[in-house]
Order: C-alpha cells, then sequence, then structure tokens
C-alpha cells in the first residue's frame, strides 16, 4: 500500500544529508563532492541541485569571479603583522542580549579549524588550539567568509577575538585579497568607536587578524524588530556617525554599515566592525568595480544597489546611517522585499515609507533627519557624517535641527507618482503592490478619463513650479584666496544679498574645473568659469564677466627670447584644477611642443618661485593681476604670442589679445603691446537653475556703477552670439535690447 508520507520522508532525507555537507564544508572534513553524493546514490540528483545553487550565491556573495586587475595586490607569503590599528572586529556574545557567540546549530559538534581536505572521520585540530601567540578558546561565530575565536594572547594574557578565513588553506586568492582589504582599511584608523585591530599574520598556512573582543551586543539583537526610544536611537546613530566621520576623514569608506556591525558594550557604548568591504575614498583601489553591488540590500545605498560601487561616497555611508535609524526607530529596515533582487529595486525606485507611518510616537525632527539620509539623490543627503551626526545632536539637546522636511507639495507629487496609471504615463517604475488608498485614487481617475490631460498637465504645473522655487540660501563659487574669481564672487554676493534678502555664502576653490563640478553637482548655483569648462547640455551660462589673456613669462636670465624656444625647458601650467592649465596645454600644442620636450609643472602659482629647474609658465588670469605684476617685479619677462591668429583658429574657446604697456608699466613692453590669446571667464549656471534666481542675478550684476574694473557691459553681453544662455538670461539680455533701443518718431 502507497504510504502518503513518503514524499515527505524523502524531504526529511534531502534536508538532513544537506545538512549534513554543509557541516562537512565548515569542518573541513569533506573529502570530495564525489564522495559525499556517493554516499545517497538515491538523492544524489536532488543533492546536486541544493550544491550547484550554494555555489551561486558564494560566486555572488563573495565575489571571487573578479578579474585579478581589480583586487588588492597580493599580500607576501611571510606577512607577519601591519602593527597596531582600529577597524573590523567581532564581539564576545556572552554579553547582554546573548548567553554565547556559538549558534545552536554548532552545539554539540567538534569546534575545529578550517584547514584543507582531509580524510573522512578526520576532525583536525581541535579547540583550544595554538596559533603563534594566540590560544583560540571557543568560536565566536561565522559569516560567510571569516570564522572568529576568542582567543588569548600570550603573554599578555589578553583577551582578543581572532578572525581566520573560513575556507582555510583552500581560500582563493580573490578571498585572501579582500580579507586583507579589511585589515589594512582598519590600520588606518584611531577611534573609540571602531573596535582596534592589533595584528595581522599568517599561521600553519591560515591568514588572520586579532582584534579587540567587545563583550555585550550588537544594535541587530537590540533592536529584534522591536523600536527603540527615539532619544535612544538617535544617540546610538549619532555616535556611529561620529566614528564613521572620522573613518571618512581618513580616506576610508565603510560601504556595509548596518546594525549587525554596530556593536555596543557593556557600558552602552558603540563600536563599528566589518570594514570587509571597505574602499579607499579618492582612489580606484577597490575590491569590486562598475556593475557590482556591494553591501547588504536593505541598508545599502541606491548608487550600491545599482551596480555602481565605484561611485561610492561619504554620502553612501550617510545613506546607510539613516537605513539603521529606521531600523532603530521602527524595528525594520526602509526596504524589505520578498527576495534581494525585490529589494535592491526597491532600494534603487521607491521612495521609504515615513517613519511615523509605522510607529506614529516618533517626533518629526528625528523622521526628518531619518529621510534627509534616505534621498536617493546623493547631493540631497547630508554631505557629511559629521553633518548628520550634529543634527542628531541638535534633536537630543531639543534643540532647531537644520534639515527641513519635503514640502507638502512634494509629498503629494510623490505619493501620486506611486498611483499605477500615473506611474505608467510617466514612465516610473512601479515595483511594489499599490495601497488600498492609491487604487482607490486610480479609480477615480478611470471614472473621469475625460479629465486626464487636465490632471496630467497640472501635475506638470506643480512639479515645474517646484524645481522653480527659490532657494533659501544661495551658494556662489569663488577661486583661490585673493584671486580674481574670489573677488568678483564676493562682490556679487553682497548685492545679491541685498537686493534679493536672502544669504549668500561664497566657497573657495581650485579655479575652473572645480566650479564646474560644484556646480554640476548642485554644491553651488553660480559659479565663474572659463569658456573651455562649460561642456555639456547641464551648464549653461548667465553671463559673460571679463576676459583673461594668456600671459607666458620666462625667467630674466634663462636666455629665453620666443616661445618656441621653451623647447627643453618645463612650464609651469598651474593648479590641478584651474582652467589655466587647460589654456596653457592648447597654447604650447599649437606650437607643437610636446611634453616630452617641455614638461609641464602642475603648481599653485604661490610656488612658483621657489621651484628649482624652472624658466616658464603659461598663467591666464585677468588683465592688469598684481600676480603678474608682481612677478615682473620678481625677474620675470613677458613672450609676445607671435602665432595668436593661428592658436584662435585652432582652439576656437581662445581669441587674440593684446596686452598693452600700461597694463604692466614696469615691463617696458613696445609702445603697442604684445600679442597673446585670451579666453572669456563666464557666470555659468546649471541648466534647470530656477529662472527666478538667474534673474535676479543678473539685476544685481548689473546695478550701476560696474561691479569691477574691466566687467563686460550689459549690452556687449546682449549681443554675444553662439554661447548657450540660461532661457532666463536670454529672455533677460533680450527685454534689456528692447529697452535700449531709441523710439522711432
Amino acid at each position: 500500500m502507497h504510504d502518503p508520507s513518503q514524499p515527505e520522508q524523502e524531504d526529511n532525507d534531502v534536508d538532513v544529508a544537506f545538512a549534513a555537507y554543509l557541516q562537512a564544508c565548515d569542518s573541513g572534513t569533506l573529502p570530495s563532492r564525489e564522495d559525499f553524493l556517493a554516499q545517497f546514490p538515491s538523492l544524489s540528483e536532488e543533492l546536486g541541485k541544493l550544491m550547484e545553487a550554494i555555489d551561486l550565491v558564494e560566486t555572488a556573495t563573495n565575489g571571487n569571479d573578479l578579474p585579478e586587475t581589480q583586487l588588492l595586490p597580493a599580500i607576501p607569503s611571510d606577512a607577519e603583522t601591519i602593527g597596531t590599528a582600529t577597524g573590523g572586529s567581532f564581539y564576545d556574545g556572552a554579553g547582554p542580549g546573548s548567553q554565547s557567540g556559538q549558534s545552536q546549530s554548532d552545539a554539540g559538534m567538534p569546534q575545529t579549524l578550517p584547514v584543507a581536505k582531509r580524510q573522512a572521520g578526520d576532525n583536525g585540530p581541535t579547540l583550544p588550539y595554538t596559533l603563534g601567540d594566540y590560544q583560540l578558546v571557543s568560536m565566536l561565530g561565522r559569516g560567510g567568509m571569516g570564522v572568529v575565536y576568542r582567543a588569548i594572547q600570550q603573554p599578555l594574557q589578553r583577551e582578543v577575538a581572532v578572525k581566520m578565513i573560513r575556507s582555510g588553506m583552500l581560500a582563493s586568492g580573490a578571498e585572501v585579497k579582500r580579507f586583507f582589504a579589511e585589515a589594512r582599511a582598519a590600520a588606518k584608523l584611531h577611534h573609540p568607536g571602531i573596535v582596534s585591530v592589533f595584528h595581522f599574520g599568517h599561521r600553519d598556512g591560515h591568514h588572520f587578524f586579532s582584534m579587540e573582543c567587545i563583550r555585550g551586543t550588537d544594535l541587530a539583537r537590540r533592536i529584534d524588530h522591536s523600536p527603540l526610544p527615539p532619544e535612544e536611537a538617535a544617540r546610538y546613530v549619532r555616535d556611529v556617525a561620529e566614528a564613521i566621520d572620522y573613518a571618512h576623514r581618513h580616506g576610508v569608506l565603510h560601504r556595509d554599515l548596518k546594525p549587525a556591525n554596530v556593536l555596543i558594550d557593556e557600558q552602552d557604548q558603540i563600536h563599528i566592525t566589518d570594514f570587509g568591504l571597505a574602499k579607499q575614498i579618492d582612489s580606484d583601489s577597490s575590491l569590486t568595480g562598475s556593475g557590482v553591488a556591494v553591501g547588504t540590500p536593505s541598508y545599502m545605498a541606491p548608487e550600491q544597489a545599482s551596480g555602481h560601487s565605484d561611485r561610492a561616497g561619504p554620502t553612501t555611508d550617510v545613506y546607510s546611517l539613516g537605513a539603521i535609524l529606521f531600523a532603530a526607530l521602527t524595528g525594520e529596515p526602509p526596504f524589505s522585499g520578498s527576495t534581494v533582487l525585490k529589494t535592491m529595486m526597491q532600494v534603487i525606485h521607491s521612495d521609504p515609507p515615513r517613519p511615523s507611518n509605522l510607529v506614529p510616537d516618533i517626533p518629526a525632527d528625528v523622521e526628518t533627519i531619518c529621510l534627509k539620509c534616505l534621498e536617493k539623490d546623493p547631493g540631497k543627503r547630508y554631505r557629511s557624517a559629521a553633518a548628520l551626526a550634529e543634527d542628531l545632536a541638535r534633536f537630543l539637546a531639543g534643540r532647531p535641527i537644520l534639515a527641513r522636511p519635503r514640502p507638502a507639495v512634494v509629498r503629494a507629487i510623490n505619493w501620486m507618482e506611486s498611483v499605477p496609471l500615473v506611474a505608467a504615463v510617466t514612465g516610473r517604475r512601479q515595483l511594489s503592490e499599490a495601497s488600498q488608498g492609491h487604487r482607490r485614487f486610480q479609480a477615480g481617475i478611470l471614472l473621469l478619463a475625460m479629465l486626464i490631460p487636465l490632471l496630467i498637465a497640472g501635475f506638470v504645473t506643480v512639479r515645474h513650479s517646484v524645481a522653480q522655487k527659490m532657494p533659501r540660501e544661495i551658494h556662489l563659487g569663488g577661486g583661490l584666496e585673493g584671486g580674481a574669481y574670489s573677488e568678483v564672487s564676493e562682490l556679487l554676493a553682497k548685492r545679491i544679498h541685498k537686493r534679493g534678502s536672502l544669504p549668500v555664502t561664497v566657497s573657495k576653490s581650485g579655479g575652473s574645473h572645480d566650479n564646474s563640478k560644484s556646480v554640476l553637482d548642485g554644491t553651488v548655483h553660480l559659479a565663474p568659469m572659463q569658456a573651455t569648462s562649460i561642456t555639456g547640455a547641464d551648464l549653461s551660462v548667465a553671463a559673460p564677466l571679463f576676459y583673461e589673456a594668456a600671459h607666458v613669462l620666462v625667467r630674466r636670465d634663462s636666455n629665453i627670447h620666443s616661445i618656441e624656444e621653451l623647447a627643453g625647458h618645463a612650464v609651469a601650467v598651474g593648479p590641478d584644477s584651474s582652467g589655466s592649465r587647460q589654456v596653457a596645454e592648447y597654447l604650447l600644442d599649437s606650437y607643437a611642443l610636446a611634453p616630452q620636450s617641455v614638461p609641464r609643472k602642475v603648481i599653485p602659482w604661490p610656488q612658483l618661485n621657489s621651484t628649482e629647474n624652472l624658466d616658464a609658465a603659461v598663467i591666464c588670469i585677468g588683465r592688469r593681476s598684481k600676480l603678474i605684476g608682481d612677478l615682473l617685479d620678481q625677474g620675470w619677462g613677458l613672450l609676445p604670442v607671435q602665432q595668436a591668429i593661428e592658436v584662435s583658429l585652432q582652439h576656437p574657446t581662445l581669441r587674440t589679445m593684446t596686452i598693452p604697456p600700461t597694463d604692466f608699466p614696469s615691463a617696458n613692453l613696445p609702445p603697442g603691446g604684445i600679442p597673446t590669446v585670451g579666453t572669456t571667464a563666464f557666470l555659468a549656471v546649471r541648466t534647470d537653475l530656477p529662472d527666478k534666481l538667474v534673474t535676479l542675478t543678473l539685476e544685481s550684476l548689473y546695478e550701476s556703477p560696474p561691479l569691477f574694473p574691466g566687467m563686460i557691459p550689459r549690452l556687449n553681453a546682449a549681443e554675444w552670439q553662439g554661447l548657450v544662455f540660461h532661457p532666463a538670461a536670454r529672455k533677460y539680455y533680450a527685454q534689456s535690447q528692447a529697452k535700449d533701443e531709441p523710439v522711432a518718431k
């Protein structure tokens, strides 16, 4: 007779066999996959599929298939130590919230070290085990890559945690390099909120590092699906943000912040751990590249979830801090789909729920702080972890916070965008099931189908009005301290503040290229820059400001009398982020002076006199510059650009100019001056900058008297051809021309 329980029994047999396989892998007792399957001939097909599935998961999570070119340099086989540092760690679960760091699944199993393949039945070295100066006592826990043991360091008798690669001597090169990256990132940091790493070594075929053993629990266990009081949650995240800001200031991004990586000791102090996915700021050195998503899905930033981990910056960690704050306030992460893929798609495309919708008593200020961290656009988040920590400190002290909630109109727009029909019309991805309210709203739209065009028009109008809203504070880009860009921006800021009654700030920068980047990423609203830096559809011109001439300088005792004679001499071309450097490259290129024959020196101008073996410089700067005048008084002379017309024809952003003797009376220039080339300094803005702000800026710029000597007048600016003006600027110039035209009689 057929036993109806037989299928269930077969499933149980597969589960038991697969569990035995995983235990054999963890303990290192697996002889080979084929030998193991031979022990279960009737289950070999099902077990084989499960083994293939776990291989795929490990490949995806461990990144072992990364090209070697994307990995760190190999660790020397004789590496013994990287010195005392702070960084990734583990905690002793014997403290609050846990009785033991060992999971229940490990109970009753012999505790062994991960070693190479050995014969079945041979458990290998067992605990306690001596590894160099460390006596490994017990297992604290293990993850996808590492195993952590509680150990005693001899002869100091110091209790530490020792982390080893889970696969032991079978570890691949990628695993070893990722493991070393964690220790190397930690070696840069010394902070009480980041757990200390004491030693990195290689013994008996094992790569390991020792670290501070924290007695206590972690934030994930403290939350455990139950919200924390808002003040306690804010305090924890504030302390984590301060520690992460320290890491950022020392060039390290964490990229895997989550509650489980925030340890809490017995004195209720936090300690950040697990720098296994850390990345060096301002460096391409990383174990992951473009197209690889790294981190924990519910806590990773949208740029990580979309595979652009190479674009990660400090605001990436700020997002994760916001997700941790959300989980601490509500007991759940901001996004948690039924699958990893669905979670990542929600992170990329969906707005997080308001914490107060889940826990009604959450204060509005801490909710505002949390949602600012979780903005999709990195430019709308806190600019640094320090800024987040400061705002949380204001909340805890009962003082007003700096963050501001989204306006009600914007929230309404975002809500409407989640209506399936509206999402389909606007092309917005709909990834989660619509709420009952959204479905009712859609039913109303369908009933009023004749009004849909009007509703869409209203929706677009509202979005346009939001985009055109004036900022509360205006940010201008400047330049080097004491330079022309800084002086012009400071003068313009005073006029805008007086006319518009808005606070205006001016930020220092390295020059045109810095200003171009700052305008594009939204750090500043307006900034002066040379024509060579205004590229792409996202930048447009508000006004031409003044002309900048290329000054070719040589030491008077260098015996250089023409630009052609610069061959064999180094030439200073200015700071790396200045527009002057690009003009210098254009000029030297037109004279066929390649870098091989004329080395370029990228240095700040104040270092010009102190730099040895430097006889020439090309400085593109405004006329009658004090910098040029001082250099002429210090033993430098000016060379003419005799081929100025040819240079300007080859490079249309340059124009022919003359440096008259009146600009520098002490330079003994000929009565007609000397020819050169130059460019124009423009006031540039983002193309989507509000029209009101552009108009306010131009009205302030062209007030009487002129803002500064040598400024291009409004009438000449209005006649300028071939520029991509901001729409509001073009309208302003057109109206001003109409007013200036004489009335026909």
